[in-house]
């Protein structure tokens, strides 16, 4: 399996958050997605495309917490072709409306 991670820092810029229905807009209408415009999961070109806030793991409290405008896109594919074809089509996308993105490694 191969993956992809994108890391997305929003600013609580109405813009920025338009851009992530838009996201989920384009994906909706081409593949089959379940949730919201802001949290999603959707089976796209033989890929699967995880959108959802940042959960942050602290090592001093005793449960997780969802961190305020950060969201994941990862992006899982057994094929390198349709990973790297849909990987393309999400960044073109986000970086159309002007949101910063930054890849992490995994």
């Amino acid at each position: 399996m191969f993956r992809v991670v994108y890391d997305i820092v929003l600013k609580g810029i109405p813009e920025e958050l338009t851009c992530l229905t838009k996201l989920g807009e384009y994906l909706f209408a081409r593949g089959t997605c379940v949730g919201t415009h802001t949290s999603f999961l959707c089976s796209y070109k033989d890929c699967l495309i995880k959108v959802a806030p940042q959960v942050i793991k602290p090592h001093y409290l005793t449960q997780d917490f969802v961190q305020a405008g950060a969201v994941k896109v990862i992006i899982e594919s057994q094929d390198h072709y349709s990973l790297v074809t849909v990987t393309s089509e999400v960044h073109r996308v986000l970086k159309e409306c002007g949101v910063a993105v930054r890849i992490l490694p995994e």
